[in-house]
């Protein structure tokens, strides 16, 4: 997954990128972002269709003038926070290992590279003498 270029080891980050590693990486955090953002649209844009379309509703008071409309409003926050905290659960028990994993992977092959630019450096000096 590296390149040598006048000594130095480059990381190629396309290899990185089909490494199956970094591939499940990838899905496993596709798989939990996508759904969390499509509810988090729909709650937040289910928030403003109510607001246009529903006024009486949104202005119904719950106690003492604190209204629907707020009550829903806040609960922006909370969901947010709640998929924050959720998301941050899930990547330190699910996420964080896979990408230790593929920054492992990553790091093999660099190393890999490295000995073999070094061998081949070594071949050469010997060739010379």
């Amino acid at each position: 997954m590296a390149v040598p270029a006048g000594g130095q080891v480059r990381i190629d980050w396309e290899a990185v990128e089909r490494a199956p590693e970094f591939q499940e990486l990838v899905r496993r955090r596709r798989r939990f972002v996508a759904p969390a953002t499509a509810f988090f649209l729909v709650w937040y844009l289910g928030f403003i269709v109510l607001a246009g379309y529903a006024p009486g509703f949104m202005g119904e008071s719950i106690y003492e003038g604190f209204t629907v409309g707020y009550l829903i409003a806040l609960t922006q926050f909370v969901m947010v926070w709640w998929l924050a905290a959720w998301y941050i659960r899930r990547s330190d028990r699910e996420l964080d290992p896979l990408r230790a994993a593929a920054a492992a992977q990553a790091q093999r092959d660099v190393d890999r590279q490295r000995a073999d630019h070094a061998a081949r450096f070594s071949a050469g000096e010997e060739a010379g003498r």
